[in-house]
Order: structure tokens, then sequence, then C-alpha cells
């Protein structure tokens, strides 16, 4: 399955309004795919975490920590770049955005995220998380 930032986010970082759909996500799977990006993103998310909201630095830590454990491949950005430069100049939607949806395309999977936009903009690719 490919994971969106914001749901490893979500389950790791315990937003409690997403946390349940995005901890039940990542626990029905087998396999968490991410486009690279996703690694940067999600410290990037846990520093704003730390900074902006007061989240201790040694949780920060540690969701990076059991992302580690949980993510079971990362696809170079770079093998993703040429689709996903071309979904985005359709869609006007982002690279940084369209490197999740390439990957998904790629694997023929659905590419679980709570991104609205990403969720009107690939009806058919991307999906929300739902708990249960």
């Amino acid at each position: 399955m490919v994971f969106d930032t914001n749901v490893l986010a979500y389950a790791l970082l315990n937003v409690t309004e997403y946390r349940a759909a995005a901890a039940d996500a990542l626990e029905r799977t087998d396999t968490v795919h991410v486009p690279d990006v996703a690694l940067s993103e999600l410290a990037n998310v846990a520093w704003q975490w730390a900074t902006t909201r007061g989240l201790p630095a040694a949780q920060a830590h540690d969701a990076l920590d059991l992302a580690e454990a949980l993510i079971t491949h990362v696809t170079p950005a770079a093998e993703l770049w040429h689709p996903a430069l071309d979904l985005a100049l359709a869609t006007g939607t982002t690279v940084y955005d369209t490197l999740f949806i390439a990957l998904a395309v790629v694997r023929d999977e659905p590419l679980l995220t709570f991104d609205a936009r990403l969720l009107r903009t690939f009806p058919e690719i991307a999906q929300r998380p739902r708990a249960g």
C-alpha cells in the first residue's frame, strides 16, 4: 500500500481527529511504500510540531524511529519524477504530491491520504483511510 506522509504523521504524532483511521490503515497492511521525499516531509512535520505545538523532542524522534520501522519500501524520487511532472502539469498539483500518486500508479495500488485536493483530483487512485 502507498502511504501519504500525512497518514504516517497523524498515526505517529497522535493527531486525535485522524489517528484511529491512520493507525488502523497501518495495522492492516504488511507493506508501507513511500517515495523518498516522504522521509524529509515526515521529519519536517515532526520539527513543526516540536516548534509550534510543544511536541517534546524525544517524542518527535520516537515518531521518526517508528516510521523507519514501519516503512518497508522507499522508492527514489528519480524513478518517479517524469510521471510525477506529467501529472503535476496536467492537474496543477505540486510535484511533491504527484510523486505519491505516481508511486501508486506504478505499484497499481491506492494512495492512502487525508489530502482533500488529492482525493478530489485523483479519485481513482487516492483513498481516505477509514477506521475499522
